[in-house]
Protein backbone atom coordinates (compact mmCIF):
# COMPACT_ATOMS: atom_id res chain seq x y z
CA UNK A 1 0.00 0.00 0.00
CA UNK A 2 2.76 2.49 1.04
CA UNK A 3 4.75 1.72 -2.21
CA UNK A 4 1.53 2.06 -4.29
CA UNK A 5 1.26 5.67 -2.62
CA UNK A 6 4.60 6.26 -3.56
CA UNK A 7 4.56 5.50 -7.06
CA UNK A 8 1.47 7.46 -7.14
CA UNK A 9 2.66 10.68 -6.10
CA UNK A 10 5.90 10.37 -7.86
CA UNK A 11 3.59 10.49 -10.87
CA UNK A 12 1.59 13.26 -10.05
CA UNK A 13 4.94 15.20 -9.61
CA UNK A 14 6.07 13.75 -13.27
CA UNK A 15 3.19 14.79 -14.78
CA UNK A 16 2.55 18.18 -13.02
CA UNK A 17 5.95 19.17 -13.94
CA UNK A 18 6.24 17.96 -17.32
CA UNK A 19 2.64 19.36 -18.33
CA UNK A 20 4.72 23.13 -17.54
CA UNK A 21 6.49 22.60 -20.72
CA UNK A 22 2.79 22.81 -22.87
CA UNK A 23 1.80 26.02 -21.24
CA UNK A 24 5.37 27.20 -22.32
CA UNK A 25 4.82 29.81 -24.49
CA UNK A 26 8.02 31.00 -26.74
CA UNK A 27 8.21 35.02 -27.55
CA UNK A 28 7.27 35.91 -30.50
CA UNK A 29 10.21 37.28 -32.89
CA UNK A 30 10.89 40.82 -32.58
CA UNK A 31 10.95 42.73 -35.91
CA UNK A 32 14.03 45.05 -35.98
CA UNK A 33 14.20 48.04 -38.63
CA UNK A 34 17.70 48.79 -39.53
CA UNK A 35 19.67 49.87 -42.18
CA UNK A 36 21.33 46.81 -44.11
CA UNK A 37 23.06 47.96 -46.72
CA UNK A 38 24.10 52.14 -47.05
CA UNK A 39 24.41 54.05 -50.14
CA UNK A 40 27.12 57.04 -50.63
CA UNK A 41 24.83 59.17 -52.67
CA UNK A 42 23.59 62.95 -51.53
CA UNK A 43 20.63 63.23 -49.89
CA UNK A 44 18.72 66.50 -50.57
CA UNK A 45 16.69 68.03 -47.69
CA UNK A 46 17.88 66.66 -44.40
CA UNK A 47 16.57 67.67 -40.86
CA UNK A 48 17.97 65.18 -38.80
CA UNK A 49 20.34 62.40 -38.83
CA UNK A 50 20.87 59.56 -36.47
CA UNK A 51 24.13 57.16 -36.56
CA UNK A 52 23.19 53.28 -36.30
CA UNK A 53 25.54 51.05 -34.44
CA UNK A 54 26.79 47.81 -36.90
CA UNK A 55 25.15 44.56 -34.93
CA UNK A 56 24.36 42.44 -37.58
CA UNK A 57 22.15 42.11 -39.38
CA UNK A 58 22.39 46.02 -39.13
CA UNK A 59 25.47 47.94 -40.63
CA UNK A 60 27.10 50.75 -39.72
CA UNK A 61 25.11 53.69 -41.06
CA UNK A 62 24.19 57.04 -40.96
CA UNK A 63 20.60 57.28 -40.76
CA UNK A 64 19.20 60.46 -42.34
CA UNK A 65 15.90 62.15 -42.20
CA UNK A 66 14.49 64.64 -45.17
CA UNK A 67 12.00 67.17 -44.50
CA UNK A 68 9.29 64.81 -45.80
CA UNK A 69 9.58 62.26 -43.12
CA UNK A 70 11.43 59.57 -45.74
CA UNK A 71 14.78 58.10 -44.24
CA UNK A 72 18.59 56.98 -46.41
CA UNK A 73 20.94 54.73 -44.93
CA UNK A 74 24.46 56.32 -45.98
CA UNK A 75 27.84 55.93 -45.35
CA UNK A 76 29.05 57.59 -42.59
CA UNK A 77 32.50 57.77 -44.63
CA UNK A 78 30.85 59.34 -47.30
CA UNK A 79 32.69 62.31 -48.19
CA UNK A 80 29.82 65.03 -47.85
CA UNK A 81 28.43 63.72 -44.56
CA UNK A 82 30.45 65.71 -42.02
CA UNK A 83 29.70 69.03 -43.94
CA UNK A 84 25.40 68.34 -43.54
CA UNK A 85 26.27 67.17 -40.12
CA UNK A 86 28.12 70.53 -39.16
CA UNK A 87 25.03 72.32 -40.74
CA UNK A 88 22.18 70.19 -38.53
CA UNK A 89 24.37 71.22 -35.72
CA UNK A 90 24.70 75.10 -36.17
CA UNK A 91 20.75 74.42 -36.82
CA UNK A 92 19.55 72.81 -33.42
Amino acid sequence: MRCTLVIVIMGALLVAVTGQGGRYRRPTRVRTECCTSVNRAVIPNIKAAKIQNALPPCVEAMVFTTVDGKQYCTDPKAAWVPKVLRGLNKTQ
